[in-house]
């Protein structure tokens, strides 16, 4: 249980610094998966239980493009 406190905790700091000035929808749709150009990827915490094993990884948009 810890393990996944932990990879939740890293999930959710990521993205607890974001700019004010963003635009928040007031309604939010499930959709099929956005394919991202140029992703920056970041592999977090990962761990195992006797049932299940779980990797995460998170991308989003990389602003600096590689030349």
């Amino acid at each position: 249980m810890r393990e996944f406190q932990a990879t939740m905790r890293q999930v959710c700091l990521m993205y607890t610094y974001t700019d004010t000035d963003v635009a928040v929808p007031f309604t939010w749709v499930e959709s099929d998966p956005k394919l991202i150009a140029n992703p920056q990827m970041v592999k977090l915490h990962a761990f195992d239980t006797k049932i299940h094993k779980v990797d995460t990884l998170v991308s989003h948009k990389n602003d600096e493009w590689d030349e």
